[in-house]
Formats: C-alpha cells, structure tokens, sequence
C-alpha cells in the first residue's frame, strides 16, 4: 500500500482521531509513570516510540476501527505486557493511572480492572502465582468471594482470546483467600508480597471513595497475611496518597501549558474539546472522594489565560508536563503549518527560560515527539483504508458490514 501523503495524513476520520487521543492518553500515562520512577524524559520518550506500532495497533483493533469495550481491551492489552522490557512490568507501585478509565469503559469494576491490569502479565508460572494473590487478596478487600457477574464475563472473554483453557481461566478467577495466601508465602519474595499489597491497596476507596475503620482493618488483615510487617500497611496508604498529590501538581503545571499552547496557535472550540476529552480521562486516576472535585477545578481552567512564563522547567515534573502538553496539543492541529506553529510555540518557552544544560536535550525530545505523532497519523490513515476497503468489498459481496 503506497504511502499516505501529507494531504492525507491532516484528514483523519472520526475514529482515527480517537485512535489519536488514546494514544495521547497512553502516551502522557507512561510519562507520568516512568517519570515518577525517575527515568530520564528523553528514555521515556525513547522507549514509548519504540514500541508505538504496537500499541496504535492494540487502539485500532487490528486491521480495522474497534469500538466499545473490546477496543478498551485491545487499548489494555497492547500496552500492558510491553515493558517488561523497560522495567514496566507487575513492579508497579500501584495501579496505573489509567486503570479506571479503562476498566470502566471495557464494562468492569474498580476491582475488576486491578485483576485486568495484571492478566496480561501472567506469562509465566511465577508471574501467574503473583496475578492470583492479587485476586485472592482482592477478594478480602471487598469482602466477597467470587468476582462480579460483569467482571467475570468480561475477564473470561479476555482470557480465551488469550487462548488460556476455560479449565485454567476457571482456575484462575476462582482463586480464594486462602489459596492466594498460599501461594505468596510459599513462592513469593518478601518485595514481590510488598508489591502485591501496594497494586491492590487502591480498592479500598472502591465503595464511596473514602477509606472506612472497616477498610483499613482489611487492608491491615491483607498485609497480616502477607506476613508483612506492622508498619507496612501505613507506609503504603501514606506512599498512596502522596503519588496522587503529585500527580494533580503534575495536572496542574498540564493545564497552564496547555493554555499556552491553546492561545499560541488560536484554537476553537472543537480543538479545545479535543484536549479537553484527553483531560477528562487522564484525570480519572484519584479514587478518592475529593477526586472528582479536583478534577471539575482543574477542567475548568482549561481556556484561560496561561501564566507567564507558563512553565519554570527548574520545578519537578515540569519537563514532563511539556512534553505531556505538546503531545495532547498535537491531536488538536490536523493541518501541517499548524503543527509548525506548535513546534515553534515549545522551542519559545525552552529558550525564554534561563540557560541550562537541558535546553538542547528538550528540543531533541520533541522532536521525537513529532516523528510518534507523524507515524501514528500514517498507521491510522492506512488502517482507514483498509477499513474502508473492507467494507467496500462487503458491500459488494452483500454481506452484512457489522461493527
């Protein structure tokens, strides 16, 4: 298939644009992520780029455009079991950011998505053993014994295109208290039993989005049976809360940046709905009562006017709110001068700020951003045309288009 021109590559359809600002979503996640890990921008960028035909490939469902809840699977999978090469793997300090979201657009519950997040990995037998602690022990948190109707279906429907035996994905959801107790005693470090308890801790604002007497005394019970130690349940609920006070900082420092960028090249309101679709979803990562406040605020400065500078590149995690900005910034500019204009608008704030050693390394990053966007924007617009003809060649044959 020849090439898409550039013509082309500016007239996404509507789910190619979706595909865009998923991949946008996925993409600030995984610098969010890593960064808080204290990987190097540049890394991060480096290492997300690497595997991006896989992951766009996840988004648009294959050959096609999926929609619903299996292209959030298709999104879930192929991202999740990607960096074990990177050091993302079930070493998590707690769920992803986007594991609500997703979860809840793939039909699951808070729970449900915890169990989702980590099937992926089930590689091998001892990552299997680590993947049904984690639903054992889920269990205890929410008091039940078996998993909700709709996140067995759902997880079972997964598992089987996995090609995992309905005998062995039986096994695994079905997994109690006890046997999960089991296997982390027996077969589990005493950092892979931290890490467990740490991946699963957010299920305790699952109900009301407050942590209950009755929550913290399963908790305590979870870590109690992990043989971990009196004060590691604490440590974790405090750790917790601290990551999900810098990822609002992180938010905030986003949507001053994103003003700029809004501002620089005069968006109009379907190009501000763009990132504020983005927005909306990457804000979703704070189960807590005061989460859904937060976020309203923080959507509701989105259009103002953006502070000047907007950005001190010397605070923490600004680098990557940038670079997180830049990229939400690039769904909402389909025409090539556009993006010109965005590329000059991030190389004004890098050289306004005082000289540093950073600057060169920051201009370097981006434009690796550019070439992501550009051979996202190409694997769609291909993906596209074989939809397209698909759906020509069904039209013709008579058979029935479907979804």
């Amino acid at each position: 298939m020849a090439k898409p021109s550039k013509k082309q590559i500016t007239e996404l359809a509507e789910k190619g644009l979706q595909a865009l600002q998923t991949l946008s979503v996925q993409f600030v996640s995984h610098l969010i992520e890593e960064g808080s890990k204290g990987v190097a921008l540049d890394k991060i960028v480096t290492s997300f780029a690497r595997n991006q035909a896989k992951i766009v490939s996840g988004i648009l469902g294959g050959a096609g455009l999926a929609t619903g809840a299996w292209a959030a699977i298709s999104l879930w999978t192929s991202s999740l079991g990607l960096w074990g090469g990177v050091g993302y793997a079930l070493g998590l300090v707690s769920m992803p950011v986007w594991v609500p979201f997703v979860g809840g657009a793939a039909g699951l519950t808070a729970a449900g998505g915890a169990i989702y997040g980590v099937l992926n990995l089930s590689k091998s037998r001892k990552q299997t053993r680590k993947v049904r602690s984690i639903i054992g022990f889920s269990k205890v948190l929410l008091d039940r014994e078996e998993l909700e109707p709709q996140d067995e279906r759902v997880l079972s429907r997964f598992l089987k295109a996995r090609n995992v035996k309905d005998r062995e994905a039986t096994e695994l959801l079905s997994t109690s208290p006890d046997t999960a107790q089991q296997l982390a005693l027996r077969y589990l470090s005493k950092e892979e039993r931290l890490e467990i308890a740490r991946y699963i801790f957010p299920l305790v604002y699952n109900r009301d989005g407050a942590i209950s007497h009755t929550d913290r005394r399963r908790f305590a019970r979870v870590c109690n049976k992990l043989q971990l130690g009196d004060g590691d349940a604490k440590e974790i609920s405090r750790a917790y809360r601290q990551r999900l006070d810098g990822q609002w900082d992180y938010m905030r420092q986003l949507v001053d940046l994103i003003n700029f960028f809004a501002a620089s090249l005069g968006f109009d309101s379907r190009e501000m709905e763009l990132v504020r679709e983005q927005l909306d979803q990457l804000m979703r990562f704070d189960p807590r009562r005061t989460g859904t406040t937060k976020r309203e605020r923080q959507l509701a400065k989105l259009g103002r006017k953006a502070p000047n500078p907007p950005v001190d590149l010397q605070a923490p995690s600004a680098e990557a709110a940038l670079m997180g900005a830049y990229a939400m910034a690039h769904t909402a500019v389909p025409a090539i001068e556009d993006r010109t204009a965005l590329e000059n608008a991030f190389d004004e704030i890098v050289e306004a700020q005082e000289a540093n050693a950073n600057t060169k390394s920051l201009v370097s990053t981006r434009k690796k951003v550019d070439k992501l966007y550009s051979a996202t924007r190409e694997q769609i617009l291909a993906a596209e045309e074989i939809d397209r003809q698909s759906r020509r060649t069904k039209k013709k044959s008579g058979s029935p288009s479907g979804d």
